[in-house]
């Protein structure tokens, strides 16, 4: 039997270990979780929008008659085909503001799950959320840190309009209200992307 040299075990090993890496890689691939109708739900959201917002509360926590209002742009965007992942910019109370968000859904619990943290807070809110296709409408039950530094319950109704507009509004539990009180309402208009964006 001819030995072979050490050129050609070289070559064999070199070829049989590219073999097993494609190999191994497209099981790997065959496995891994895809995105649900759930998550595809999320893309609703991606892109520039701008934000007009309505706020019922004073800058001493009080509860206002009429609202203030002011502007902000909210960026939306994939990560994977999992998760989204906002970024909030604007002004309150005449202040720089500055919010993030995570959104997802989680396949275990069957629910949408979030997270939110701001330039306002040192506590992050957590959320649960549910779609309601006949409403077109996703309804989020939150839990973060109230104004007066105990655990506050609230709950966000976010609105998909016909017109390609979507409107949040957030209720929030308030001091000398035994419901929840809508605190805030921001009406996203979507930026139409200019000619050689995505």
């Amino acid at each position: 039997m001819k030995r072979l040299n050490s050129t050609t075990s070289w070559l064999i090993v070199v070829t049989f270990s590219i073999g097993f890496l494609y190999q191994t890689a497209g099981t790997a691939n065959a496995q891994m979780p895809q995105p649900t109708e759930h998550h595809k739900l999320l893309l609703k959201d991606v892109g520039t929008w701008n934000a007009s917002v309505k706020s019922w509360v004073g800058d001493d926590g009080t509860m206002l008659d009429e609202p203030t209002m002011t502007t902000g742009t909210e960026k939306n965007y994939m990560v994977g085909g999992f998760w989204m992942v906002g970024e909030y910019e604007g002004k309150f109370y005449g202040q720089p503001f500055t919010g993030r968000s995570t959104m997802g859904y989680d396949m275990e619990k069957k629910q949408f799950v979030g997270s939110w943290i701001d330039s306002f807070s040192p506590s992050a809110m957590t959320m649960t959320g549910k779609w309601n296709k006949e409403k077109n409408t996703m309804t989020w039950e939150t839990l973060g840190m109230g104004m007066d530094g105990k655990p506050t319950k609230g709950k966000s109704v976010q609105e998909y309009k016909e017109d390609g507009t979507r409107v949040f509004s957030m209720y929030s539990a308030m001091p000398g209200h035994d419901k929840l009180q809508k605190v805030m309402e921001m009406t996203y208009t979507k930026v139409k992307s200019t000619k050689g964006e995505k």
